[in-house]
């Protein structure tokens, strides 16, 4: 386990130690301080879509225990003792980017990298293609507006 005390803060912004990528997590969204005795606190910063430990939302920070289950909004699951311990656990639904990961094995950096940028080809690919969708339907309904005069 990483010594402490030490503050993890968790979120959208790049300024987060550990990043997600997911528009259901805010930008500052919470944060965990492990203290000089190994005790990992979570805390949730007043998200809007909450912090759940074990499926419950929590609003005061709360210790973890080993095997506590961690989820920052719908479904971002955080696997919390692997990633304080060196190891990422990468499943469905989780963190996207890990920015500044304590400590990780490089392989599994690569592995969960190139899923977050695949992702995000598809999410912009879809994006570009819904705008070019509606460009044309408001071009045609221009042209049909002068023919009809």
């Amino acid at each position: 386990m990483m010594k402490g005390p030490k503050i993890l803060r968790i979120g959208q912004a790049e300024e987060n130690d550990i990043r997600f990528l997911d528009s259901d997590i805010g930008a500052a969204h919470a944060e965990i301080f492990i203290d000089n005795e190994d005790n990992v606190f979570l805390t949730d910063l007043g998200s809007r879509s909450h912090t759940f430990v074990n499926g419950k939302s929590i609003s005061d920070p709360v210790i973890l225990q080993a095997g506590d289950k961690v989820r920052f909004g719908a479904s971002a699951t955080y696997d919390w003792e692997y990633h304080i311990h060196g190891q990422l656990n990468v499943t469905k639904g989780e963190p996207i980017k890990v920015s500044k990961p304590i400590s990780k094995p490089e392989s599994e950096l690569k592995t969960a990298s190139k899923k977050s940028q695949a992702q995000e080809v598809i999410k912009d690919t879809m994006n570009r293609d819904l705008w070019i969708i509606l460009g044309a339907i408001v071009f045609l309904l221009f042209v049909l507006n002068i023919i009809t005069g």
